[in-house]
């Protein structure tokens, strides 16, 4: 994980560090790099307000990132991130179509409806394994994580890995990438305008 606080004038607002952080989190998702991203706050939270307005301040103009916020049985706040053009991307993989299908989803269900359904589980505190592949795992580890017997176990980084690293490994380095990126940008540049140039670049 990167490290949030590269410079101290981070730390000498607890607001910019707020905003950052979360930034820095959705980091992948904002690049474009990966479909979705998913808070989560316990609604005892000290800051919840202060998260929860820091998130709709942050993307509700937004032209690439939405977002849902589910309230779950178990206390928590969920916060569903998504990026609609590497969604929309991810859906015309046919191979991608043909697994969620195998699984019971509709061929040509949009981004929108299959986070509509994500939100239902969550709000029971589910995650069917298959949405593996809205994280931006490869479609591979995705399936071997659900027990397709030729896929074998080699290694866990960010998430379990099967059969060759090669591609998963490129995947998770796009993702520290995409971190380190955001950050960067945000400690340049205003974070408004850190927020435009992200949103014109993925």
């Amino acid at each position: 994980m990167t490290s949030v606080c590269l410079v101290a004038d981070c730390l000498k607002s607890y607001d910019k560090y707020r905003e950052i952080n979360i930034l820095m989190r959705l980091g992948p998702t904002l690049t474009g790099d990966k479909p979705m991203h998913i808070l989560c706050f316990n609604k005892n939270f000290k800051f919840i307000n202060e998260t929860l307005n820091d998130v709709h301040l942050l993307f509700s103009e937004s032209k690439t990132i939405r977002y849902q916020l589910v309230y779950s049985t178990n206390e928590s706040i969920k916060i569903i991130f998504y990026n609609i053009n590497k969604m929309d991307k991810l859906l015309a993989d046919h191979r991608v179509r043909k697994f969620l299908k195998s699984h019971g989803y509709t061929p040509l269900a949009g981004a929108d409806d299959y986070m509509n359904d994500l939100a239902e589980h969550l709000k029971h505190n589910r995650l069917p394994a298959e949405f593996g592949v809205f994280f931006g795992y490869p479609l591979k580890d995705v399936m071997g994580f659900m027990g397709h017997p030729s896929l074998k176990h080699v290694k866990t980084t960010a998430w379990k890995v099967y059969g060759d690293p090669t591609l998963s490994d490129h995947v998770l380095s796009k993702f520290e990438s995409a971190e380190k990126k955001v950050l960067e940008l945000c400690q340049t540049l205003p974070i408004p305008q850190a927020l435009l140039v992200l949103d014109s670049a993925s």
